[in-house]
């Protein structure tokens, strides 16, 4: 058992809580002027930033309505691009029939088409396919 007798009770010095209370309420003031200056420097950065989308659009649009050969133009254009981009996909489908028919393998060539559509839907949908290191890291550290 100690001896209580030995240790002197040490007291704050007159005023010490009313101090930190101070301190306290000094650092509340700053993290609540911080808060609305950073509130205040996001809304400004968000209008600027759809000002510069807005402006670039009419900037589009006035373009498309000085020029509507350009829109008949790019419509035409989109319209070649998925006509072959068709044509170019049927024939790829004739081709791997007729050689599954021939050979007597369709069902293969089928699965494998699946297979193929599968892979690019979860590539699609999950992002690209991540490496995992084969270094094991130790304490959060590489």
């Amino acid at each position: 058992m100690r001896n209580e007798k030995r240790f002197t009770m040490i007291s704050p010095q007159p005023g010490f809580t009313a101090r930190v209370m101070m301190r306290v309420a000094e650092q509340e003031r700053t993290q609540t002027r911080r808060a609305w200056l950073g509130s205040a420097l996001l809304i400004i950065a968000a209008i600027a930033i759809l000002s510069a989308i807005v402006w670039w659009i009419a900037s589009w649009v006035s373009v498309f309505v000085t020029t509507p050969q350009l829109l008949v133009a790019l419509i035409n254009a989109f319209v070649t691009l998925a006509f072959w981009t068709t044509k170019f996909a049927q024939v790829v489908w004739d081709v791997a029939l007729t050689v599954a028919d021939k050979s007597g393998a369709l069902m293969p060539v089928l699965a494998l088409v699946a297979f193929a559509l599968t892979i690019v839907w979860v590539r699609v949908v999950a992002g690209p396919f991540r490496r995992i290191p084969q270094k094991q890291i130790v304490g959060g550290l590489r």
